[in-house]
């Protein structure tokens, strides 16, 4: 629980605040609309943050230790050079984002909270294909999407260098993944700074905005890979964590099998797919190591027969539809009861 005090002289802007914050249930807030009445809780109770106005603190009061002042600005209005070293934050915007705001500033000076007890066991799914154009991001935002409509909890992470996620889940935002792993191995409180970054498409389905340049993917080592997903799987804030990984067979793709519990393999029925499908599925060692976390959905299904997948279980078939819309497919198809490839991941 993240103990705040929002000190405004503007009650109605008090109020308004204060109603969509205490909607949050790790918030304990308290407000105060007059210097004494702050200055006299300042004094007597632990607070984690102050959100304040200049109108109503000037600085110079000693806050207790690890207490983290963050002032709320006017856009229009200059800020004092008493204020200027104090971390801000836009009064007039959407109150998410205050919020998110207030998360990201506190998670980099307060402790990792460690494994958080109690939390549901964390189910890691895959997709993967060797073969471009497979449709592995629409099966993984299927996936990803008829997973948050039973009601679970649902991050979908995309790894491809060049992504095509955002027909379906806008990005917004300035800060994302590149963000994220620019912490990682630091003493930040990660899920702290993963909550302040996430965006939603709907109550359960949440994601991060997309790598800010192909190079930051390249640049990551697969040890780094392997702390992210461990870092997110850990967080205590999700059920289902889905990874849509790109076409290369790196160290980094290794790392991201060695992570996942179940590892969807998506096909599509063409020469040349199949063809690359038969040289991966013929890599002995990752399938000794990988193998029986390995499940086949065949994607564009025309009902021809398929080629016999060895010992990898076909989880579903996927016909080809004819939808020019990305997003309305993803949509119809994860409501469509008849798609049951899910069901293997649950």
């Amino acid at each position: 629980m993240i103990r705040i005090a929002v000190a405004d002289e503007d009650q109605e802007y008090l109020d308004r605040l204060a109603g969509v914050l205490e909607e949050y249930k790790d918030l304990s807030l308290a407000v105060y609309t007059d210097r004494s009445s702050l200055e006299t809780a300042l004094n007597s109770r632990p607070f984690d943050i102050l959100l304040f106005d200049a109108c109503l603190y000037d600085g110079q009061h000693v806050l207790k230790k690890n207490t983290l002042a963050v002032m709320l600005f006017d856009e229009e209005k200059a800020v004092s050079a008493s204020f200027q070293d104090f971390p801000k934050i836009n009064k007039f915007q959407r109150i998410g984002n205050i919020y998110k705001q207030m998360l990201e500033l506190y998670s980099e000076i307060c402790q990792d909270a460690g494994e958080i007890m109690g939390r549901r066991p964390v189910v890691s799914v895959a997709f993967y294909s060797p073969a471009g154009g497979s449709g592995k991001t629409t099966l993984a935002l299927v996936a990803a999407s008829r997973l948050a409509m039973r009601g679970h909890k649902t991050f979908y992470l995309n790894f491809e260098d060049i992504a095509s996620e955002e027909c379906y889940l806008p990005q917004s935002g300035e800060k994302g993944v590149s963000e994220l792993i620019g912490f990682l191995g630091s003493e930040i409180n990660f899920p702290m700074k993963l909550q302040s970054l996430l965006q939603a498409r709907s109550d359960n389905l949440y994601y991060l905005k997309h790598f800010d340049s192909p190079n930051d993917i390249y640049e990551m080592t697969a040890q780094e890979v392997g702390e992210l997903l461990t870092e997110i799987g850990r967080s205590g804030l999700f059920e289902y964590i889905i990874v849509d990984m790109g076409v290369a067979l790196d160290s980094k793709a290794l790392s991201i099998f060695e992570q996942m519990q179940k590892i969807v393999l998506v096909e599509k029925p063409d020469t040349i797919a199949i063809h690359k499908m038969k040289c991966f599925t013929g890599q002995t060692h990752i399938m000794n190591m990988h193998g029986q976390k390995m499940v086949r959905v065949l994607n564009f299904d025309n009902g021809r027969r398929m080629e016999d997948g060895g010992q990898i279980p076909l989880a579903g078939r996927v016909g080809a539809v004819q939808n020019p819309d990305s997003a309305q497919l993803i949509t119809m198809l994860a409501g469509n009861a008849g798609v049951n490839f899910v069901d293997a991941l649950v």
